[in-house]
């Protein structure tokens, strides 16, 4: 089997290491996004077109059994997979982000979306400032300013990028969620910033998924790793993965 972990914005693959850890997975892979904390493929344009079809190809060079977590646009991402290619997946973790059409985008997410202010507001993006945001978001000082030295000029080009392409992604994917066979849990932190654990509850009432509230911010792998890898492993004898 392969447990992949796709993480989200402004992540790198790095967000994962603690989770990973605490799992004590031997068979994870984490994924690194293209222009998060790496080069982008040559004519990549950072829309969600471009990184579903990334993703799909990566999720295709994993040998089977694949078994799925992810986080923020991560997760986005990953319910398309389930929705467009469901024989790539045994088992799935998500959440971060919800993937039905009764959200709309927080404010920040609104602003990148902007022309012209998006652009303004990447440019008045400093570490310091991202440390102030990502702190009041759930991260520690030190997770806060390890993310933040990760957000390079290609980073930022590729998050307006992907927001701008994404904008109506919860009318234009979310539309297409139903139950699912493979078996998942969603897993939403009570005090997330960007979106109320009831669109985590939402996800899972659609898809026949589990879903746990985790006494946290937004980032649960980060700010609580060992509750959230013995979440991980109840749910997978509970599905005999």
């Amino acid at each position: 089997m392969t447990t992949v972990f796709i993480h989200g914005v402004p992540d790198t693959a790095q967000v994962w290491s603690r989770l990973i850890a605490a799992i004590g997975d031997d068979d994870a892979v984490t994924l690194a996004l293209p222009g998060f904390g790496c080069a982008c493929p040559s004519g990549f344009a950072a829309t969600k077109e471009d990184y579903l079809a990334w993703l799909i190809s990566a999720i295709e060079a994993m040998p089977a059994p694949r078994d799925l977590i992810a986080h923020d646009w991560g997760s986005i991402l990953m319910m398309r997979v389930l929705c467009v290619r469901p024989d790539l997946v045994r088992s799935w973790v998500g959440g971060g982000a919800p993937f039905t059409v009764d959200y709309a985008w927080h404010p920040t997410a609104r602003l990148w979306q902007t022309p012209g202010a998006g652009e303004k507001a990447m440019d008045r993006l400093s570490p310091e400032l991202a440390v102030d945001m990502l702190q009041r978001a759930g991260l520690s000082a030190a997770d806060a300013r390890e993310t933040a030295n990760a957000i390079d000029a290609r980073m930022k080009r590729c998050i307006l990028s992907l927001y701008r392409s994404g904008q109506d992604v919860f009318r234009d994917w979310g539309a297409d969620l139903a139950p699912l066979a493979a078996p998942g849990l969603v897993l939403w932190g009570e005090r997330d910033l960007y979106a109320h654990p009831r669109h985590g509850d939402r996800i899972a009432a659609v898809t026949g998924a589990q879903s746990v509230t985790l006494d946290c911010g937004h980032w649960w792998q980060r700010e609580r790793p060992e509750e959230t890898a013995s979440l991980i492993r109840a749910f997978r004898r509970g599905v005999g993965t």
